[in-house]
């Protein structure tokens, strides 16, 4: 460890010195290949409770974008807040390259099961709003067969426009709030 310490001159050096006490140590665990799917699962529950939690998350961080509140580093972050991380990632020159190559997979592996996960909300202009009405017309498909009615046809999807319209405000609100907040207040590994 170093110390700052002053000569006979007054200039200001430094003295190296033993070290006792607890000091900060990361190590590396090779994980078996039967420990990738419960991390997944696991990162794919954390993103669900993130996306159910959103509107009180979109709080905390438009309390911390213009205010003096500290940005939760679990968060919702943007395009913007996961190009700054790998960047700090790729910047770190006490890890070795594995570990800076280790990191950013992980990073696109976390940021590809959070589109994953987002895209399932069943709302229209969503995968999961597609998946919902095939779902809906299926349902009424098999009501109609069961009961000796007519096919009632495919359902009318266009007359969700205006809820879509909704929605992509809102999402494009949202991502405007998270890319300021990455700006103003950005999350930092360092």
């Amino acid at each position: 460890m170093n110390e700052i310490v002053t000569d006979s001159d007054g200039d200001s050096v430094t003295e190296k010195v033993g070290f006792l006490g607890i000091g900060p140590a990361t190590e590396v665990v090779q994980q078996p290949v039967t420990a990738v799917l419960p991390a997944v699962g696991d990162n794919i529950y954390r993103v669900g409770h993130l996306i159910l939690n959103l509107p009180q998350r979109l709080v905390d961080v438009t309390q911390a974008a213009f205010g003096t509140d500290e940005r939760d580093p679990n968060g919702p972050i943007s395009v913007v807040g996961v190009g700054r991380l790998a960047g700090e990632i790729s910047s770190l020159d006490t890890i070795p390259v594995v570990d800076k190559v280790s990191g950013l997979i992980g990073l696109l592996a976390s940021l590809n099961i959070a589109l994953f996960v987002f895209n399932l909300v069943p709302l229209m202009p969503l995968d999961g709003g597609h998946v919902a009405g095939a779902l809906w017309e299926g349902l009424r498909r098999r009501i109609a067969k069961l009961f000796g009615r007519k096919d009632p046809g495919p359902v009318d999807i266009a007359k969700l426009v205006p809820l879509t319209l909704v929605v992509v405000v809102l999402l494009s609100c949202m991502s405007g709030l998270l890319i300021y907040a990455d700006i103003v207040k950005p999350i930092s590994i360092l």
